[in-house]
């Protein structure tokens, strides 16, 4: 999480050497998008289309929104709410699992890639920009790193 600030940081997360590209080139081809509800991701408006670029949306507090929500009046006598809250959880919605699953995949790629803090921008698995919603700023951090790298 972000402490005080913006911080903005471009780091190598995996292993090994990254070729240099000429600045045009510099357009990634798979841009991860780690967030939450307090850091929701902006600048994505016409991102998916026609670009040539996937994009993946992590809300990494997914499951703890899920486990408020799911919690919500529930007796404070846990053995009167346990069958409310298996009921609840038995009837969850097609949508809700989705957010549900999609969150748990965010938060095992986060540990992969070494992801300490959020939010997070992941280009090619490769590089991270830290602090940053704004897709379009942390792409142009992005490109500014890879022209520096192809120096």
């Amino acid at each position: 999480m972000i402490r005080s600030g913006i911080f903005l940081f471009v780091v190598l997360v995996l292993v090994g050497n990254v070729q240099a590209e000429p600045a045009a080139l510099a357009q990634p081809h798979l841009i991860e998008v780690f967030t939450s509800s307090a850091y929701p991701a902006t600048g994505r408006q016409g991102q998916q289309a026609g670009t040539g670029v996937a994009f993946h949306y992590y809300a990494i507090d997914g499951i703890h929104q899920l486990e408020l929500n799911l919690s919500q009046k529930l007796p404070a006598d846990p053995i009167a709410a346990k069958p409310l809250a298996l009921n609840r959880i038995e009837h969850l919605d097609k949508d809700t699992m989705s957010r549900m699953q999609q969150s748990a995949t965010g938060l095992a790629k986060a540990l992969q890639y070494g992801i300490d803090r959020y939010p997070a921008i992941v280009f090619d698995g490769v590089a991270v920009v830290y602090g940053v919603t704004d897709i379009h700023q942390a792409l142009r951090h992005y490109q500014q790193w890879r022209e520096e790298q192809a120096r």
